[in-house]
């Protein structure tokens, strides 16, 4: 603020004392003019409490002695010589408990207005602890922490925290439908996924489960999609996966989804590598050494609970040709209790690996 007044310090001093003057006066003219209003003011308060107190008078004689309830419940026998002001405007209407009542109900429907319309912030975000554990449990689970978001859509619409859980529950959803021949379903649901994880990155790019659930649905979708729009989503998915890691490198998945996509990458077909090569001069590449470092990073970070990363890594130890590490791995795998979708899928495909390699 000094140098914007400085260069100017010549044409302020120009004025001389007679601006310093001109604001003086100006102030002193308003405040003779506050003090008029003010004088004005208390006389015309001071006429109308004269003329309340007449009405009062007036109510006092026309009105007989009644007993009237006192606050505390019982009844008083004060005449209306005893009265204030108040207990007589309080008796010539009746008493004040209607007035009460009528406030209560005022103050009772506002509140509730104000709930089903805009419940604070605290109160809404209380329903994500209890999604988060649905879905670590069943898939009846993962079915009540999906009918639980949806029915809250209107209550989060810039919540990033929302529409991340959105998209997990949309997707985890899908893939119980497609796991009971519900293909419909399953396609409607994961494009939902799809769009409610858009959403999620568009309000907060910051936000690491944002960006892993955008990957996971993109990565979803290329099964409707095509081979052409699968190898251009791949591009998509890594960076954002990247991008996840970078935000949060302590979460498993992010590591397990890294895996993932180097694994998917080195087991593409000559059929899709051919057609990676058409659409771009480098196209993507990766080593089962890579993938098993990404599923071990993340076995680091959730030692023998995750039955599908262990069967990742037991299927880069086959490619590997190291088949006693992948059947000690697979066994670990095996062992794990079955509670989701995923899990039942793993298990089957550790079954099936363990009957083909145990013998080796």
């Amino acid at each position: 603020m000094a140098s914007l007044f400085r260069p100017n310090t010549a044409l302020l001093a120009s004025f001389g004392t007679g601006l310093i003057i001109g604001v003086g006066g100006t102030t002193a003219y308003f405040r003779f003019l506050s003090m008029v209003r003010v004088v004005d003011e208390l006389e015309r308060i001071t006429k109308a409490i004269a003329e309340l107190r007449s009405e009062v008078q007036d109510l006092r004689e026309k009105i007989p002695t009644r007993k009237r309830r006192s606050p505390g419940g019982y009844y008083s026998t004060a005449t209306s010589s005893g009265e204030t002001d108040d207990e007589a405007y309080e008796d010539a209407y009746g008493g004040s408990s209607d007035f009460e009542n009528l406030n209560d109900e005022q103050t009772e429907l506002h509140t509730k207005i104000n709930s089903d319309i805009a419940p604070t912030p605290q109160v809404e975000k209380e329903i994500f602890p209890e999604v988060d554990i649905l879905l670590e449990g069943r898939d009846e689970d993962k079915f009540k922490a999906y009918q639980l978001l949806d029915s809250n859509r209107i209550k989060f619409e810039k919540d990033v925290e929302f529409y991340w859980r959105l998209a997990k529950t949309s997707y985890q959803v899908s893939q119980i439908e497609g796991a009971r021949g519900n293909k419909e379903r399953q396609k409607e649901l994961v494009y939902a996924a799809m769009d409610a994880a858009t959403k999620a990155v568009d309000i907060d790019e910051a936000c690491a489960n944002a960006h892993k659930w955008y990957a996971i649905t993109l990565g979803s979708i290329g099964d409707y999609e095509g081979t052409q729009a699968k190898i251009k989503n791949g591009y998509t998915f890594k960076e954002h996966i990247e991008r996840a890691i970078e935000l949060n490198p302590t979460d498993p998945s992010n590591h397990h989804l890294l895996g993932r996509w180097c694994y998917g990458v080195y087991m593409l077909s000559w059929i899709e590598r051919k057609a990676a090569a058409t659409l771009y001069a480098a196209p993507p590449s990766s080593t089962a050494d890579e993938a098993l470092k990404h599923f071990l990073e993340a076995e680091r970070l959730r030692p023998e609970k995750w039955k599908e990363n262990i069967l990742f890594i037991g299927k880069c130890y086959i490619q590997q040709s190291k088949y006693k590490e992948a059947v000690e791995w697979l066994e670990k795998g095996q062992a794990i209790p079955v509670i989701s979708q995923d899990d039942k899928t793993s298990q089957e495909e550790i079954q099936s690996l363990l009957q083909k390699y145990r013998g080796y």
